[in-house]
């Protein structure tokens, strides 16, 4: 069985990727802009989260290796 909070956390995920996906429509449709364009922007957008997430992974270990030496 799912808990409530599981619900809640599964409902936040759902409305989250369809208020995306309709600021995206929005975007190509109302405004005008390319859709090749704005998924140019997009894979931009997640490679840079990948580099940040690639270079504050190491850094954390780092410091939680360097807080637990003696």
């Amino acid at each position: 069985m799912i808990s409530k909070r599981q619900v809640r956390a599964l409902r936040t995920a759902v409305l989250g990727v369809l208020a995306t996906l309709a600021l995206f429509w929005g975007a190509v449709d109302i405004v005008g802009v390319s859709a090749d364009k704005l998924l140019d922007y997009v894979w931009l957008s997640v490679q840079g989260v990948f580099l940040l997430a690639l270079i504050a992974v190491p850094s954390g270990f780092l410091l939680r290796w360097l807080r637990r030496r003696p």
